[in-house]
């Protein structure tokens, strides 16, 4: 009887602990973020050449309009891990049907998440507008990255078929007959 009292009680301190931690985690976490979203709009108001209560304003602005959308990212938090679970299996009409079913409420799910973006972007697209000009709040509501440009993915290409042996039109070099572009007879 004791040694059953004293393990709930370990369990109960273990999962108080672990619970805690959590938070901890979580605090830290939503403090790294207001701290990236600070720096940002400080960024951004640089940029802009905003000065004084400009200034003021367009941060809190913009510091309250990341968050909103933030938020919404939190709503989309399920995996699409079950989406290609099996993609090779074959299903039954019931697990078929229930898989029919379950992406219909993943996309309403997503159409929700969206909705509600849009919605955040036009409310803050006016607020932001008592502030900056039209060119400013396109900068804000889409930003550009610089990591998706369009150099950035050429030289990406690029790359995947220098990986791939040059497929692409590039040189190949080894194979049957050892010629420069591989292959059985080389000069191909």
């Amino acid at each position: 009887m004791k040694k059953t009292i004293i393990l709930a009680v370990l369990a109960l301190m273990g999962s108080a602990a672990m619970s805690a931690q959590e938070q901890a985690n979580t605090e830290q976490r939503e403090k790294a973020i207001s701290e990236r979203i600070g720096k940002a709009a400080e960024r951004m108001a640089k940029d802009f050449n905003l000065e004084g209560d400009k200034q003021k304003a367009f941060v809190e602005t913009y510091t309250a309009y990341q968050k909103e959308m933030f938020a919404t990212n939190q709503m989309r938090g399920e995996s699409r891990q079950r989406e290609h679970e099996g993609a090779d299996k074959e299903f039954t009409a019931e697990e078929a049907q229930t898989r029919i079913q379950e992406n219909f409420a993943r996309q309403e799910k997503q159409i929700a998440t969206m909705q509600k973006r849009l919605d955040v972007q036009k409310k803050y697209a006016e607020e932001l507008s008592k502030t900056l000009t039209p060119q400013q709040v396109l900068k804000v509501l889409n930003p550009q990255r610089r990591s998706g440009n369009r150099d950035g993915a050429q030289q990406n290409e690029e790359r995947q078929g220098q990986r791939r042996g040059g497929f692409d039109g590039g040189e190949r070099r080894g194979g049957f007959g050892g010629g420069p572009r591989g292959g059985f007879g080389g000069g191909f």
